[in-house]
């Protein structure tokens, strides 16, 4: 038996030895390959742009280093970037070579604002006077959101095409805490403020109910109102049609035209050839986004520079991540971007929940400073709220997506008492030796005192007086007013410009081009920062990634459930933190 396990661990060892040996293998190919720059791609006469969009998009560009190696490209690529999209599609309108756009959709998982930015792209695209096709054999309320701008919209004649209208669902873990003898203390400031609800909750309190339920109504009636005016219908008859599912068989879609026509695939390539009148036994030929990005554009020669400042992801202190943000490492960018005199205009582009209120207030010190010596446009993208939106409150002028989360100005701190649970579940106990009174202040161990909770509420309500304040000066709002809409209650992009809360609506594009306005360019070079993973870092993220798909695969739904329980121990200090579960379906 020990010779077994001996052997056993042996052949282990190996194997990880091998994986290692692997990797550093491809390491050494992707560094050697990339190094001698992009592949070359060239686009031939009478070339389609095909769009899919089936796949993750991310916020911030990032070069993958393992492009130009076949076997890998697909397996570790890096998702497109929002800002790529939206530049090629642009790119495509002016290319004399791309004769239309062909949207072959299947399902997608970007957000709202997301296909909005797409969605202005392609509207913008139409401008040229070159087609848009779209088509798809299952056709949902995200992907037909990005069809209704076609020119000819095409569902399979066995497909599906969901019409429903919006819903939202929200997970609460109270009856999970309950079992496990956990008692999260939910310390907040603002009526509205329901971010650590979850953890104390079985359902929807009252006023996250109304908050939602506007948001969401606030969301919808865009929704409506943008594809009615596409598809040239009533927005009411669309409403209608939604209310009643009155689209269950294909045919249905074609009869309430929110379809052109019933096609299978090879009629809709058929179509195209007939629109760029070609044979019909010749080949179509199309160019993918991710191959179209590597036609090199042509060189910016200019001195002047717009900052385009990336700031996606909870607000924590120190370096963070792609995923996160340090307010050491985004101060600091603000800060070099502010003494860059090449640097005329900056650009943050905001898409986060928030978090810390301290690391906040660092990151909005520097927004301050940035603002004293050049203009200073925040660009909105899924959310920026709470913190998200502490850290855009004293910039120049604010443009969010009309779907933007936004608000959230409230205050919470979450401390779970650990105490049952050690005791009853696990046996274990605690035992503690102090200099002072509140020298454990906040210990998960043992059960709060309330002069304990007196003094953390004093904490939460002095931050929110805080919060409120820096959002009257930014927005030039009297004190009062902020009061009224704060609360910590959460808005659309919509909501938020009726507010003042927001200074107009519009895409990434629309900021970078106000930046240039008031920055009085005429040319400029965007320079997009802070800098991105390296080659060795980004074969390390997409490893990681790996193996949390790997966990998420053979965990399911409870992956979700865990993550949200362990972040209720995880977080600490006061925070500016959105509910960011709030995802439409």
């Amino acid at each position: 038996m020990i010779a077994f396990f001996r052997n056993l661990l042996a052949s282990i060892v190996g194997f990880f030895i091998s994986l290692f040996l692997l990797f550093g293998v491809l390491i050494i190919i992707a560094v050697a390959i990339s190094s001698k720059g992009k592949k070359k791609v060239t686009v031939d006469n009478n070339s389609i742009l095909k769009i899919t969009l089936d796949d993750k998009i991310s916020e911030k560009p990032v070069d993958n280093p393992f492009e130009n190696i076949s076997f890998l490209s697909k397996e570790m690529h890096m998702p497109l970037s929002i800002k790529t999209i939206t530049e090629e599609i642009k790119r495509a309108a002016e290319d004399k070579k791309i004769k239309g756009i062909y949207l072959d959709l299947g399902l997608m998982p970007q957000s709202l604002p997301m296909l909005e930015e797409i969605r202005i792209a392609l509207i913008d695209f139409k401008k040229s006077g070159k087609f848009i096709y779209a088509y798809s054999e299952l056709y949902n309320q995200r992907n037909y959101y990005i069809a209704s701008v076609a020119d000819s919209i095409y569902l399979n004649n066995v497909g599906s095409f969901a019409f429903a209208g919006f819903h939202s669902e929200q997970m609460f873990l109270k009856g999970l805490f309950d079992k496990l003898d956990i008692q999260p203390k939910l310390i907040r400031a603002g009526k509205y403020k329901s971010a650590g609800e979850m953890f104390i909750r079985s359902n929807n309190s009252e006023a996250n109910r109304e908050q939602l339920m506007a948001y969401i109504n606030s969301c919808y009636d865009d929704y409506i109102n943008k594809i009615a005016g596409a598809r040239k219908l009533d927005p009411n008859t669309l409403k209608d049609i939604a209310n009643k599912l009155s689209i269950r068989f294909p045919e249905d879609a074609v009869r309430t035209k929110l379809v052109d026509k019933l096609a299978y695939k090879d009629e809709v390539l058929s179509a195209m050839k007939r629109a760029i009148k070609i044979k019909e036994n010749e080949n179509l030929k199309f160019v993918n986004l991710l191959d179209y990005k590597n036609v090199l554009p042509a060189p910016n020669s200019s001195d002047a520079k717009i900052a385009l400042i990336y700031a996606v992801g909870e607000i924590n202190s120190g370096e963070g991540s792609d995923e996160s943000i340090g307010s050491e490492k985004l101060s600091a960018t603000i800060r070099k971007a502010r003494m860059d005199d090449d640097v005329k205009a900056i650009v943050l582009r905001i898409n986060s929940p928030g978090g810390s209120a301290l690391a906040s207030d660092i990151i909005w010190r520097e927004v301050v400073l940035a603002k004293k010596k050049k203009p200073v446009i925040v660009s909105m993208g899924d959310l920026a709220a709470s913190g998200g939106y502490y850290i855009a409150a004293p910039a120049d002028y604010i443009i969010a997506e009309p779907n933007t989360i936004t608000g959230s100005i409230g205050v919470f701190a979450l401390l779970p008492s650990m105490k049952k649970f050690w005791e009853k579940d696990l046996g274990i106990t605690w035992d503690r030796i102090q200099t002072g009174k509140y020298a454990d202040l906040g210990n998960p161990n043992r059960e709060m005192l309330p002069e304990e909770e007196a003094i953390i509420q004093n904490y939460v309500d002095t931050t929110y007086s805080q919060f409120k304040r820096r959002v009257s000066q930014g927005r030039h709002l009297p004190l009062a007013t902020v009061d009224s809409i704060a609360q910590g209650r959460i808005y659309s992009g919509i909501q938020g410009k009726k507010l003042g809360l927001v200074d107009e609506l519009g895409n990434l594009d629309l900021a970078i081009a106000t930046a240039a306005k008031r920055a009085k360019l005429s040319a400029y070079e965007l320079q997009i920062m802070p800098k991105y993973d390296n080659k060795w870092s980004l074969l390390t993220k997409g490893l990681t990634e790996s193996r949390v798909n790997l966990i998420k695969e053979e965990l399911g739904d409870k992956y979700i459930i865990l993550k949200k329980a362990q972040s209720a121990t995880e977080r600490s200090g006061v925070l500016m933190l959105c509910p960011v579960d709030v995802t439409i379906y």
